[in-house]
């Protein structure tokens, strides 16, 4: 039986200055990976570095990049592979959520939210493929349980995730032949997520516990939850789990 192993392996994750992906850098350290770590956030992304050393004993190689903006995926793995000389897991997490209705949606916001939801993990799958095939890699790509529900007031949101969990299932067969799986995770609320949404909304009656009490388990998402099953999608232990969305939420789907 195959454990969660990643020493050795060289990973990259988008988004690691904050959230899912700060989480999900920390916890592939723990296993020992060497970390490509990419974010907006210099402060916050050198102390994800910093905790990610102390557990794995390789110093990270951080990029302050904004993902949307021209050359910067071309950057992510030419770095990398100029630093570590392979790559073996590419984790897109990277991804902005702007809540917006039908009716006040603009153009501009709508193109945000597809630029860095869709288009930046798209191409940056396909940079890094020739380095997937050669390690016989995988991708996995941050969904959201959005896609399986309705949630009111995050349309061009849930269009952009779900274009993103479109593609994960068209890519597999594509890229099942040359030995690279891509497999999609789909979280629910976690209780980062919605401390942070209390705080945008500055809602007093809208306490943590009340919304928490909304959720079918009663509970929002632990942080922990959703990383270690990113960590394991993307581990040896299960070679056949291609084109798959594993979703992580509660239940939330069901409401």
């Amino acid at each position: 039986m195959d454990y969660i192993d990643f020493k050795e392996k060289v990973v990259i994750v988008t988004g690691a200055s904050s959230g899912i992906g700060a989480n999900a850098a920390k916890a592939f350290a723990v296993y020992g990976a060497r970390l490509t770590l990419v974010g907006r956030d210099e402060s916050r992304l050198l102390a994800v570095a910093k905790h990610c050393e102390s557990w794995s004993k390789t110093e990270p190689l951080c990029l302050l990049l904004d993902l949307t903006q021209p050359g910067s995926c071309e950057i992510v793995i030419e770095k990398t592979v100029e630093t570590f000389g392979k790559i073996n897991v590419l984790v897109n997490c990277a991804g902005k959520r702007i809540k917006s209705s039908m009716f006040n949606t603009c153009m501009k916001s709508f193109d945000e939210q597809m630029n860095i939801n869709v288009r930046v993990p798209v191409f940056l799958t396909k940079l890094a493929l020739p380095h997937l095939i050669k390690t016989k890699g995988n991708v996995v790509n941050v969904v959201s349980s959005f896609t399986k529900r309705y949630k009111e007031d995050y349309v061009p949101y849930t269009v952009s995730k779900s274009a993103l969990k479109k593609f994960t299932n068209i890519a597999a067969p594509e890229l099942m032949p040359h030995g690279v799986r891509i497999n999609a995770v789909s979280p629910g609320i976690t209780k980062e997520s919605l401390t942070n949404d209390i705080v945008l909304r500055s809602e007093v009656t809208n306490t943590f516990e009340a919304l928490e009490s909304q959720l079918p388990s009663g509970a929002a998402l632990e942080m922990k939850d959703v990383v270690l099953m990113i960590v394991m999608v993307a581990s040896d232990i299960f070679p056949n789990m291609n084109g798959s969305n594993t979703c992580i939420d509660g239940a939330t789907c069901m409401m």
